[in-house]
């Protein structure tokens, strides 16, 4: 699912309205579902501007309403009826006869629902289908249920809709009780839909919708099984505070974001067991849920997640449901992503790549990690995706790495790798500065070697440039691989600054764009408040 957030109403109508016309000037003969309500009244009046101006015509177009009340007669002033001829129809050049609007006084509604569906797929099926979504998520007159009807159907009208839709009438004991509504998959069988959110009283079912969860309780979250859908809202819709949370084998890092202003950020020391680092997550949440309006938590961890579980090396966690668990507890929508994809995602929202669409961030520490950004969004698979630590660059001889290949890049270009060949050369050249150093600390680390090259000695040189060799290599396949519009570099070493990005440029392309994190360790915690 695709969102466009706007700034406000207006301008969630226009780039609606933008989308539609786009599909009638590509296909003059479209079929067209529209949606009533308040929400696209908005873009109704700006189509009628656009037809009036000469920008759109409507004159072969063919449209399909989404629902109509039922019983209701037709000239009643709150029929979907009334309200298409008011707020569009009566105002441009379309073919009335090519219009439909279920029958709200119909006799037989079992009928009328078979005919109604059997005219859709007559007209060849909607080609861009227009949805609202309603306080509890649903779309059409499709309320939350167990077990959702799929085609074309009347349908009972829940205390919250009827409670909703009663401000058009004048009082709730006038809105019908019933509706005849297209079904799930009636709207699925749309080849493109724009979904239209406005109003901070939407904002926690746009949560919901962007979370990873489909369930009949949230209509709405359906839509994510379809392959071109379009959420366009404003930011009171979208807005409210989200929770990322970052675990680390150490500590756990929490944030609060609103829009993307980031409003509060803490640590934690890491439990040992699962249930604390749990507890330990609800509590924090609970306790900031009474400052913050959190409408949704986002959870990055390490390891690997498949299947909806995490398994991590380095954490108590063995197939673990974590989002469900704390979801469950904190009773929020809750997501959770690899800490490294969080951390991709938090540079590209908050960190010095704003501009940027695609980027690749590599994190050099004990092993080489990373994750990939594509359009704004985290590359993700069914598998492992974003593992660039893991890429060969010596076949021949490769060193052996723990996931049972050789020659991988985290075995050159970790920071971990750097030290142990930073030592192997002090052992080999006894009276260098580098050596002294080794002997004075009783051990090497990045901050430690570079005092060697501060210092002009030769063999640090050395180890530091045949690093930069290793570190370049990995980074040109990158950019061969994802062409991004940056690589981002984080970890201790990037601390360094200019003696590390200045040497390492000279061996890379020179348009390739290299950034050192801003973000750094927040990095994570950020990225997972927005995912």
């Amino acid at each position: 699912m695709r969102v466009i957030l706007c700034e406000n109403y207006d301008e969630m109508s226009e780039k609606a309205a933008g989308m539609f016309a786009a599909q009638i000037t590509l296909k003059p003969e479209s079929v067209l579902g529209l949606a009533t309500g308040s929400t696209p009244v908005g873009m109704y009046k700006r189509l009628i501007e656009m037809n009036k101006s000469g920008t759109v015509d409507f004159s072969g177009v063919t449209t399909f309403n989404l629902d109509e009340y039922y019983p209701i007669k037709r000239d009643n002033n709150q029929s979907y009826f009334t309200f298409m001829k008011d707020n569009l129809f009566s105002h441009i050049n379309i073919d009335l006869k090519k219009t439909h609007i279920p029958n709200g006084e119909t006799k037989n509604p079992v009928k009328e629902c078979e005919q109604y569906e059997k005219m859709i797929r007559q007209a060849g099926g909607v080609d861009l289908q227009i949805l609202g979504i309603g306080q509890n998520g649903h779309i059409g007159f499709n309320e939350p249920d167990a077990s959702l009807n799929s085609f074309t159907h009347l349908t009972s009208l829940t205390d919250s809709t009827i409670k909703a839709n009663a401000r058009f009438f004048e009082s709730a004991n006038e809105v019908p009780k019933q509706a005849i509504t297209m079904g799930i998959a009636t709207i699925m069988s749309a080849k493109k839909i724009i979904l239209l959110a406005s109003g901070a009283s939407k904002s926690r079912v746009v949560a919901e919708l962007l979370n990873d969860g489909i369930n009949t309780s949230i209509p709405a979250t359906l839509l994510k099984t379809h392959p071109d859908v379009v959420l366009i809202c404003d930011k009171d819709a979208y807005l409210g505070a989200k929770l990322g949370v970052d675990i680390g084998g150490t500590n756990i890092k929490f944030a609060v974001v609103e829009g993307e202003n980031v409003k509060y950020k803490a640590c934690v020391d890491t439990p040992k067991t699962t249930d604390e680092i749990i507890d330990t997550i609800v509590k924090e949440t609970k306790k900031l849920k009474k400052e913050y309006k959190i409408k949704a938590i986002g959870i990055g961890t390490p390891g690997v997640i498949s299947g909806g579980t995490v398994t991590a090396t380095n954490l108590p966690f063995k197939d673990l449901a974590l989002d469900v668990e704390v979801a469950q507890r904190t009773d929020l929508p809750t997501n959770m992503d690899n800490d490294a994809n969080c951390a991709a995602l938090g540079e590209v929202i908050f960190g010095n790549t704003t501009d940027c669409d695609n980027i690749v961030l590599v994190t050099l520490g004990t092993g080489v990690g990373g994750g990939v950004i594509v359009n704004r969004q985290i590359m993700a698979s069914n598998k492992s995706a974003g593992e660039i630590g893991h890429i060969i660059i010596d076949m021949k001889d490769g060193r052996e790495c723990a996931c049972g290949e050789k020659g991988c890049w985290e075995q050159y270009a970790s920071i971990s790798a750097f030290v142990k060949d930073a030592v192997h050369a002090a052992n080999a050249n006894p009276d260098s500065v580098l050596n002294k150093i080794y002997e004075r600390e009783g051990r090497l680390s990045g901050r430690l070697i570079f005092e060697a090259l501060n210092e002009k000695c030769p063999v640090a040189e050395e180890v530091f440039d045949q690093y930069l060799e290793y570190l370049a290599v990995g980074i040109k396949s990158i950019a061969m691989a994802f062409g991004p519009d940056a690589i981002v570099l984080a970890g201790g070493i990037t601390k360094e600054g200019d003696k590390l990005i200045k040497p390492l440029r000279k061996k890379l392309p020179k348009d390739l764009r290299i950034e050192v994190s801003t973000l750094q360790s927040d990095a994570g915690s950020l990225g997972a408040a927005m995912l």
